[in-house]
């Protein structure tokens, strides 16, 4: 058995402040905390289905179904019967979408270089490298 006291309480805090930080920084572009992987996910890969998405972004098919019907009466996102599939959806990013991702972008690299201001080039690579191994763990022990 594996005795690290604090882990919980640290991923608490991070998630926590993460959550605070985007909140109060995406405000001024009328998208939530919720929204904004989403519209970068969309941006980064136009296009793609629901399920896709899904997979890309590990969240539930009811989650990303009911996020992204907000992002469509938000006006963000727009939906067609896929071409190859016609009982899924392309998922494309509208103007209003495309206008605030560059912004976006700034605002998640502000953050990651908060969490990080103080690591050296090795301990971010590294760190990087622990939180995808902590990711999988989660994905494959939590189902």
């Amino acid at each position: 058995m594996i005795n690290v006291k604090n882990l919980s309480k640290y991923v608490s805090v991070a998630y926590r402040r993460t959550q605070m930080f985007y909140t109060e920084k995406l405000k001024e572009l009328g998208v939530s905390s919720g929204q904004f992987m989403f519209i970068v996910c969309i941006c980064e890969n136009v296009a793609q289905t629901q399920d896709e998405l899904s997979q890309r972004l590990i969240i539930d098919k009811s989650t990303v179904a009911k996020i992204l019907s907000q992002l469509e009466i938000d006006g963000y996102i727009t939906k067609t019967i896929n071409s190859n599939n016609r009982r899924s959806f392309s998922i494309f990013p509208t103007d209003k979408s495309i206008a605030i991702y560059p912004r976006i972008l700034e605002i998640k690299d502000e953050w990651h270089n908060k969490m990080m201001e103080n690591f050296s080039d090795i301990e971010r690579d590294v760190f990087e490298k622990l939180m995808e191994k902590v990711m999988e763990n989660t994905i494959n022990n939590c189902k």
